[in-house]
């Protein structure tokens, strides 16, 4: 089918947003798109994919595939328009079909099926890989390495490995085939079958992909900020253009690429790819990080919301087993690993997107991964109007920096993310209610609804940011920072002092001191042995601390100079080993180590040292009650929401379309860091306080789970109930 391509002509991203979509300034400056809060895409929140194999062309069974996704009630699916090979007749030249098509239109019968069951559809195609066979044809649309050699699409670049497959090649996002031949593809299926949108699954990812072919080598060296930057502008020019080719027959259709990510970060900026965005589509499937902790989802929906703020996360969840170092994409995880993977981004607000790869294997060889999405969905879609929610009661938000945690070199024998697990997990303990705040936008549009914002060494502040977090607290906000927080500029360069060093009235005095390792010896990797602190004052920041002197310290530490009085100083480390040898000296210095101040209406705390980041690394108690102790002075003790009780849980709370609604993630169980677990704990009562949005009487209180009302008590605003156990997942609703 021919189109015109200059209807897929190279414009700029703002000619071409989603029909229907209006485009508002924010007080910070940034586009924000306005979608009809009742469109579908807005309303989805049970999203079901079985991505298709090439060879499943030869015996796809599409009543089995329906029948599937009617039974956990899907509302929105991915349909695969190829595997590289067309599942469909294409009349597209250049354009292969798969090899076990034979003359079928299996697409088009999926497509037929979706929309007699009254299931949304989506096309999804991957325009990140393309056959190997085109290269003879088309040299130009592939990516090449600095040899000039085609980049292989494999997972595995040594040829021996049988995991190792050479008929696909990696896509140059710079070549023809993005700007004419995908756009020419994606209207072929949109005019020709009735679906609801098209997906691009492998694009446009985080992270800006090195390319040495002759249209790259124009641009420049693939490592320089130039071509992170016309990449980045590549991004936004096609997504546009994709935008434009899905809903050129079909207004109501969309437009979705997959963001990938994460909390480490890429090279492109997700802010300004969100005003393009329908929702933000994190593609994570599983624990992809050895020692990642089992909330790994909650931290991505979080993430997705904070980036989306106004639409709807999806996050995606593998049934495949999917748990670093090891996976196995064609047999199934351990169920209690992917429900709960599911709760999580519920819990945090999110839509789920189940993903299983292959019919064959996951109708006929290995069917227990359809169980979880049993066990979820259909419940879900039975309680739906419980989730869709009007604002988060939390009022502590964390700040997040994938720029940071992109530029920022940490000290030896640090990991980049342990001081934003150590906090996570701090606040999760604590349970504290909060939310993530990314810093592309610290606007007091943004932040101004918290009371108290955490910064764990979030190192990279430029002076915009700085002067934002500034205004937070001339308005009465309060702050936690740790460790470097503020000590270098946007491109990661050391500054002279602290961003926010008239905070806190306190100055930088010399560079990180420390010690860390990254050899490979017995213990791996080291952070160092750690320093101690000396209690040097009362202050309620320390007051849980009894009958002692010293407390645990950190590995590293930044030294500084403050005219505030001295609450902690440091007793610097020393040897281990021999005995004889175990003793500090000096064992009394004047170097403080935190910094705990109130100006106004406003309390700031800093801790020098990398707190949070050791009690990641060791749950050593004195690390965790010290932030503990800090955000318990923050918070002046006052919570949104208070659940007590034992085990390990994560706590949210939303106000709904339908009343309040609060979630309860048990993470009780041995592998939460690390593994796929295979059961979570039970664990006993819980006492839940809520402080609603208004004191509007409450006419019931209901466990979603369990099936079953409970007791509560109102007294104006607040609200209490005890929850009698939690398995893997509660949800609390108060109606009003």
């Amino acid at each position: 089918m021919e189109t015109n391509r200059r209807e897929f002509g190279l414009l700029g991203a703002a000619a071409l947003l989603v029909p229907g979509i209006g485009l508002a300034q924010s007080k910070s400056g940034t586009a924000a798109p306005h979608f009809p809060p009742t469109a579908w895409h807005q309303r989805i929140k049970r999203m079901m994919q079985l991505n298709f194999t090439e060879k499943d062309a030869d015996n796809f069974d599409v009543k089995a595939w329906i029948d599937y996704l009617v039974s956990v009630k899907t509302d929105c699916t991915f349909i695969s328009i190829h595997s590289s090979g067309a599942f469909y007749p294409t009349k597209l030249p250049d354009y292969p079909t798969s090899r076990w098509l034979k003359g079928r239109d299996i697409f088009g019968e999926c497509a037929a099926a979706t929309k007699k069951a009254g299931i949304r559809a989506i096309g999804r195609l991957s325009p990140d890989i393309a056959k190997i066979e085109l290269a003879e044809r088309h040299p130009d649309w592939f990516r090449r390495n600095a040899k000039g050699e085609i980049v292989m699409a494999s997972l595995s670049s040594d040829p021996k490995d049988p995991t190792t497959s050479f008929d696909y090649g990696r896509t140059c996002q710079f070549s023809d085939y993005y700007s004419n031949f995908i756009p020419q593809l994606i209207n072929e299926v949109m005019t020709r079958y009735k679906i609801d949108g098209v997906y691009t699954n492998g694009w446009p990812g985080s992270g800006v992909p090195a390319c040495y072919c002759a249209t790259c080598q124009k641009i420049g060296d693939p490592k320089s900020e130039a071509y992170r930057q016309a990449y980045e502008n590549r991004v936004l020019e096609l997504w546009a253009m994709y935008n434009k080719a899905a809903t050129l027959k079909n207004k109501d259709a969309i437009f979705s690429g997959n963001l990938g990510g994460g909390l480490r970060g890429g090279e492109i900026d997700m802010k300004k790819v969100m005003p393009l965005a329908v929702w933000m589509f994190a593609d994570n499937q599983g624990r992809g990080e050895e020692f990642a902790p089992s909330w790994d989802a909650s931290q991505m929906t979080r993430l997705a919301r904070a980036l989306i703020v106004d639409r709807p996360a999806v996050n995606s969840t593998g049934a495949w087993a999917n748990q670093a170092p090891m996976r196995w994409r064609t047999v199934s995880a351990n169920q209690a690993e992917v429900r709960t993977r599911m709760w999580q981004t519920l819990a945090q607000g999110g839509a789920i997107h189940l993903h299983w790869l292959g019919f064959d294997q996951g109708f006929n060889e290995d069917r227990r991964w359809k169980q979880p999405g049993l066990d979820v969905l259909p419940w879900q879609a039975e309680n739906d109007r419980h989730f869709h929610n009007i604002r988060s009661i939390a009022d502590v938000g964390m700040v997040v920096s994938p720029r940071s945690n992109r530029v920022y070199s940490v000290p030896p024998g640090s990991e980049t993310l342990e001081s934003f697990h150590g906090m996570y997990k701090i606040l999760t303990e604590q349970r504290i209610p909060f939310d993530f705040v990314v810093d592309t936008d610290l606007s007091y549009d943004i932040i101004g609804r918290y009371k108290v914002l955490v910064l764990p060494n979030i190192a990279v502040l430029d002076d915009r940011q700085a002067a934002q977090i500034k205004e937070f607290v001339a308005r009465g906000g309060s702050i936690l920072s740790t460790f470097e927080t503020g000590l270098y500029d946007q491109d990661g360069k050391a500054r002279a002092d602290f961003a926010l060093a008239d905070l806190y009235a306190m100055h930088l005095k010399a560079p990180r001191l420390g010690y860390g390792s990254e050899e490979k010896g017995s213990r791996g990797r080291v952070a160092g042995s750690p320093s101690t602190q000396r209690i040097e004052s009362q202050h309620p920041v320390v007051a849980g601390f009894k009958n002692t002197n010293w407390i645990q310290g950190s590995s590293w530490r930044v030294p500084i100079t403050s005219a505030n009085p001295a609450i902690l100083t440091d007793i610097p480390q020393h040897p281990g080993y021999p005995v004889e040898a175990v003793f500090a000296n000096p064992s009394h210095t004047t170097d403080q180590t935190i910094v705990a101040r109130e100006v106004g209406n406003s309390r700031l705390v800093y801790l020098a040292g990398d707190i949070e980041a050791g009690y990641w690394r060791s749950s050593s108690a004195d690390l965790g009650d010290l932030v503990a102790g800090a955000l318990a002075w923050l918070t002046r003790g006052a919570r949104p929401l208070s659940v007590e009780g034992n085990g390990l849980l994560e706590t949210t709370a939303f106000q709904t379309e339908a009343g309040h609604a609060v979630h309860l993630v048990n993470h009780t169980n041995p592998n939460f860091r690390g593994g796929a677990f295979r059961e979570s704990f039970p664990v006993g009562p819980q006492k839940v306080t809520l402080t609603l949005a208004s004191g509007a009487p409450v006419r019931s209180a209901r466990l979603l789970r369990a099936g079953t009302t409970v007791p509560f008590t109102q007294n104006g605003t607040t609200v209490e109930a005890t929850v009698p156990g939690v398995g893997e997942y509660e949800m609390l609703v108060f109606e009003a």
